[in-house]
């Protein structure tokens, strides 16, 4: 039972890390985008979600990070 838990832990705290990284980089991206002027600085979520659909490369992490997969 031990190990089991000590299994469930180091999971959740992966998991933890893995989320931690993925917003931290897809916040990032988008700051830039923001910076660049391709994104308003009010940006909706819909705005966010026509920038993911033509997906040129520019955007990725952004998109998993905004909530629009």
């Amino acid at each position: 039972m031990k190990l089991f838990l000590k299994i469930l832990l180091l999971t959740i705290i992966i998991l933890a890390v893995i989320i931690t990284i993925v917003q931290f980089v897809g916040n990032r991206e988008i700051e830039a985008l923001v910076d660049q002027g391709i994104l308003s600085s009010d940006y909706t979520k819909y705005d966010l979600a026509m920038l993911c659909d033509n997906m040129d490369g520019t955007i990725f992490w952004g998109c998993i990070s905004g909530g629009v997969w």
